[in-house]
């Protein structure tokens, strides 16, 4: 369902860790170690190929729910994409704050999941309205995505981790969280109103218009 998602490639990704130091990062919390492009490097490398053809579910199999109960106590919701021509890549939240002004309704916020199956998925902290009956996405995937699998919570949408990974591959869980906790503390998020003015919106990007996501991505 959809095209397989668009992480950019390993070199891509390293290169991007590479040339960002301390400062740019930011002061690491003092229980956070700093990390460096090699570390980085080997603890990707051990992982990566976990993350190849990454999509939207198919379908909402044993793995896909099992993963939702990490998640939280709803249930997973298939939904198209519906962006409108002013949606921005990478801002789902302001999507949704702006089409509340335009409509009312209110903020749903959860995750929309990836997943490379049967031995990875992952959870992207996400937002989506609702008038308390219909629920709808409006925003859009940069990957081509024309649908997702959204898992609602009950928490505000900072109020969460911005990224949930598993691999239901027992023997390569420890790696992966080493990797993920590696690449947290090396992620940078464009500033909102930067973001806003600076990511294309839906109607620049089915014009042709790309553009890479802040450093592994935003919301």
């Amino acid at each position: 369902m959809g095209q397989a998602k668009n992480r950019g490639t390993k070199e891509e990704r390293i290169a991007q860790a590479q040339a960002r130091g301390p400062a740019e990062r930011g002061a690491p919390k003092s229980s956070a170690r700093a990390y460096s492009a090699a570390e980085y490097m080997t603890a990707n490398m051990a992982v990566g190929s976990l993350f190849t053809n990454l999509t939207t579910p198919a379908s909402i199999d044993a793995n896909v729910t099992e993963f939702a109960k990490m998640l939280s106590d709803k249930d997973p919701i298939p939904l198209t994409c519906e962006p409108e021509p002013w949606s921005k890549q990478g801002c789902c939240d302001m999507n949704v704050e702006k089409y509340i002004e335009q409509h009312g309704g209110k903020m749903l916020c959860g995750y929309r999941l990836w997943y490379n199956a049967p031995d990875y998925i992952e959870g992207e902290r996400h937002a989506v309205w609702t008038d308390g009956n219909v629920v709808r996405d409006v925003s859009f995937c940069d990957s081509g995505e024309k649908s997702i699998v959204f898992v609602p919570d009950d928490r505000g949408f900072e109020d969460a981790p911005g990224k949930v990974r598993h691999t239901f591959i027992k023997s390569r869980q420890g790696a992966l969280a080493k990797f993920h906790e590696i690449e947290q503390s090396m992620v940078v998020h464009m500033p909102r109103e930067e973001a806003w003015n600076t990511m294309p919106s839906y109607e620049q990007w089915q014009a042709g218009t790309r553009s890479a996501n802040s450093f592994f991505g935003i919301g």
